[in-house]
């Protein structure tokens, strides 16, 4: 969420990365090893809103997901500020 941002990107969010609106929700295409491991905040989030994330999917709140690599993640209603 924060390198979209950085790069002039909107984000949809309510809670501004606080990770408790879960708005940030996103599905991880690739590069999901280039993201720090689901931490318990993080998963208790997820499971609240499973039933609206498509079961072929990663989805991670993309405002706890620190990438340490190249991440490739598609998210509805980013656009160019």
């Amino acid at each position: 969420m924060s390198a979209a941002i950085r790069t002039g990107h909107t984000w949809p969010t309510i809670c501004g990365g606080k990770g408790t609106c879960k708005t940030c929700v996103c599905l991880i295409l690739e590069g999901e090893e280039n993201l720090i491991p689901v931490e318990p905040f993080e998963a208790e989030g997820l499971e609240t809103i499973a039933s609206s994330i498509p079961s072929n999917g990663k989805a991670r709140l993309a405002c706890q997901a620190k990438p340490t690599g190249d991440v490739k993640v598609r998210k509805i209603g980013v656009r160019a500020a």
